[in-house]
């Protein structure tokens, strides 16, 4: 890939960044007043997809990346997902190994197979322990 190419991805990343982590921020903040209470957490995930118009899924995971509420979507709660064990996802890396946000290259998804983006803010608690991740979904097609 030449250079003016992969300098023009990465400026696209770091505003794509920059959006996405002020409103994960504001999103991750709400949800700690409510941990762990699975419905008013939901319910922020809910109000949260306004915030982030392109976004497909936003869920939580617990701080060993398990997750604790259903995929909150444009079509509302999906259940099916509750519970799940994240830890090995890729797009999970960077948060796992303690950065506070993180952007995930591109993947394909592994049940939908489809192109995706996940974006990961890791959520503490106002002493500094670790409460979690918000998770923020993002189908390249749309």
């Amino acid at each position: 890939m030449n250079s003016l190419l992969q300098e023009s991805i990465q400026r696209q990343r770091n505003i794509l960044k920059e959006w996405l982590s002020t409103s994960l921020i504001h999103i991750a903040d709400d949800c700690i007043r409510v941990w762990p209470e699975r419905q008013a957490l939901e319910a922020r995930l809910m109000s949260g997809l306004e915030e982030l118009p392109y976004c497909k899924y936003l869920y939580l995971l617990d701080e060993h990346a398990r997750q604790i509420t259903s995929n909150a979507s444009r079509s509302g709660l999906q259940e099916a997902y509750f519970g799940r064990d994240r830890s090995q996802r890729p797009y999970l890396a960077q948060a796992l190994a303690g950065n506070s946000f993180s952007l995930s290259h591109a993947y394909i998804s592994q049940n939908a197979k489809r192109p995706s983006l996940t974006a990961v803010q890791i959520i503490h608690d106002r002493t500094g322990k670790l409460l979690g991740y918000l998770d923020a979904d993002f189908d390249l097609r749309e």
